[in-house]
């Protein structure tokens, strides 16, 4: 065999090992990736489904709630991508979101700014419904320290 065949064998062996090596690569990187995304898959927090069945209240400027206070977005991802707060009741609808106002914002004190159901309240105020959800505009309350 002469040297320049025994070159281009070399050649030819070192391009063969090369392509394995980055054939290898390419599969690890694909593995990789694909446990990255069924653990991304297994963290991802489930959001729970909104507490709504279906059934909204009439419209009315002098409507009582009751529920516990609980802060939508944290729980459902509902109301804007500020903490609120909604009432969750244990029947239907479900939950109220309550309106800002000066009486929303003195719950929101009482509650802390992410309510997590320690308070149970009565609501009294106007319920209107928009986007097949209750709403209130809170004029007066009572609350009942629950946890």
């Amino acid at each position: 065999m002469s040297k320049r065949n025994i070159i281009i064998l070399v050649a030819v062996v070192a391009l063969v090992l090369a392509g394995a090596g980055i054939d290898r690569q390419r599969a690890r990187d694909r593995h990789r990736i694909a446990a990255e995304s069924a653990a991304a898959e297994q963290i991802k927090i489930e959001v729970p489904l909104l507490p709504q069945w279906g059934t909204l209240l009439l419209a009315s400027d002098a409507a009582e709630v009751n529920g516990s206070a609980i802060c939508g977005f944290c729980h459902w991802r509902e109301g804007g991508s500020w903490c609120n707060t909604v009432l969750q009741m244990s029947t239907e609808p479900g939950i109220v979101f309550l309106l800002p106002n000066e009486k929303r914002n003195e719950i929101d004190m009482l509650t802390g700014t992410c309510a997590a159901g320690d308070y149970y309240i009565t609501a009294r105020g106007t319920v209107t419904q928009s986007g097949g959800h209750n709403y209130m505009l809170v004029k007066n309350f009572d609350a009942i320290k629950t946890k």
